[in-house]
């Protein structure tokens, strides 16, 4: 593995997590472009279970007590900690995203701001705080624990990885791991799956949150409570290293015996995606049964399949992920509904070592072909199918030019089969409960350090949720800007 470490060793833009840097003595360039982009180097550091150091232990005890040898305890801290503040501006107020017009502490509406306002500040919008890296020489951790004014504290993406690499010959490394996650996508390598996937940071209060999407994309970190065990495989060969296969499996179930999973929610806490019925609500009368809504019922197989090819400062990945899902569809029965997400994904990667400049192309296509319950269907449900589909198209770009300011922008567009009782929560959104939505962003950032990023992001809406302006109302009301800021130790 060292060879394979040195050959790909390389510099590039810097923002990550300062545990691993402060273990490896690798600036956070090494690993990243930008944090969460990775390079082919920072692949490699994750393939291996966030194991890798080039420093020397700073304590070793070793007690010889039978067969029991060794006990690593480095000095080096493994916390790190996050903290993003954003101001969020809609051109149509919050109101447009569903807020009454009441008090934002009414359930279901964005906490400690009065609805209907157009600037929303949060200082800080969310608090991370990270336990990171090497446990043993093959166990590495990636735990993240997030405090939001929206939920109070909760685990987000986090991951335990037992990785191995083995030699198979002069051109031929190939690296197995077992981990356990609670995030579909949580262990994968390119920033084109639902838990990595541009843009990176976005506010509470921005209409983007309110953007119809799939049951993958919907359940990242603490959005969804999972536990999911998997196992992977990467391997890399030929003369340079060029050719990688990876592979990966994983399980998921419910890892907590209640809590709100992505059906069960409200506009204003779910993120107004399809999971967000309108009859939540039922809970109250049957608390017993909601338990169950909104949560998976049985095991959910997720499966990723990738290849990536390095050539001089370039690399290249084509991949697809997968994902097969059985949801409770009723907080009063035990109906499901079937979720079955199929991507096909690519992303290319220029890396200037000697000028500190990069640019990264990433697309991604998520089909879902949805089956649903009989209480999704029916004359309340604005659809009689039992059948519906829903399709997102994601093309986005970033470049970042000496380590210090960066450019991104994207393309997104949303289409699936109309259904009131999914697509119907927000006031706005037309009466047959259309998914389809357009938009694109532009974002610019600056590191004054390489702890911290300053950006700001504009996004405008050409169909938002099924309007498109013919009605009455334009989807420019859902225009948005954010101003972000961040800083990592």
């Amino acid at each position: 593995m060292t060879s394979i470490i040195g050959g790909l060793a390389m510099s590039a833009n810097a923002w990550a997590l300062p545990s691993f840097a402060r273990q490896t003595g690798w600036s956070c360039a090494t690993c990243h472009t930008s944090y969460p982009q990775l390079t082919p180097m920072g692949r490699i550091f994750k393939l291996m279970g966030y194991t890798t150091t080039n420093l020397q232990p700073q304590q070793k005890v070793e007690a010889k007590v039978g067969n029991v040898v060794h006990l690593l305890l480095p000095r080096i801290s493994q916390f790190s900690i996050f903290v993003q503040a954003s101001d969020t501006h809609v051109a149509g107020g919050q109101q447009v995203l569903g807020a009454s017009p009441r008090t934002s502490t009414t359930p279901g509406q964005p906490p400690g701001q009065p609805v209907g306002t157009n600037n929303n500040l949060e200082v800080p919008q969310q608090v991370s705080l990270f336990y990171a890296g090497e446990v043993t020489p093959h166990v590495g951790d990636f735990l993240h624990i997030t405090y939001s004014g929206q939920g109070g504290f909760a685990f987000d993406d986090s991951s335990i990885v037992r990785a191995q690499a083995w030699k198979l010959g002069l051109h031929n490394t190939l690296i197995t791991g077992v981990d356990v996650n609670n995030t579909p996508s949580a262990t994968d390598l390119w920033n084109t799956s639902p838990d990595w996937q541009a843009p990176f940071f976005t506010s509470d209060y921005t209409a983007e949150g309110a953007v119809p999407t799939t049951f993958i994309g919907s359940s990242p970190g603490a959005a969804f409570p999972l536990i999911g065990l998997g196992a992977y495989a990467a391997d890399i060969v030929g003369p340079n290293r060029a050719n990688w296969f990876y592979a990966e499996a994983d399980a998921y179930n419910n890892s907590e015996g209640i809590g709100a999973g992505p059906n069960s929610g409200v506009i204003g806490e779910g993120g107004g995606n399809q999971y967000t019925l309108n009859n939540s609500s039922s809970c109250v009368a049957d608390s017993a049964n909601c338990v169950a809504f909104g949560q998976l019922a049985g095991t959910a197989p997720y499966l990723r399949l990738a290849y990536q090819h390095d050539w001089s400062d370039w690399n290249w990945e084509v991949g697809t992920y997968d994902m097969w899902s059985r949801v409770y569809a009723s907080p009063v029965s035990n109906a499901v509904d079937r979720f079955y997400d199929y991507d096909l994904d690519s992303q290319l990667q220029w890396l200037d070592i000697n000028d500190n400049s990069n640019v990264t192309v990433r697309a991604n296509l998520i089909h879902e072909d949805a089956r649903f319950a009989a209480d999704d269907v029916g004359p309340t449900s604005g659809s009689s199918n039992t059948h519906g589909q829903l399709n997102t198209f994601n093309l986005n770009a970033t470049y970042w030019y000496h380590d210090e300011y960066g450019a991104q922008g994207g393309f997104q567009d949303v289409t699936g089969t109309a259904n009131s009782h999914f697509w119907g929560g927000n006031v706005y959104t037309s009466a047959n409960g259309s998914p389809n939505t357009t938009d694109e962003w532009v974002e610019a950032s600056y590191l004054p350090w390489w702890n911290t990023r300053l950006s700001v992001r504009y996004t405008v809406f050409n169909k938002f949720r099924g309007l498109t302006g013919n009605n009455g109302v334009s989807p420019s009301k859902f225009n948005t800007i954010e101003l972000l800021a961040w800083i990592a130790y």
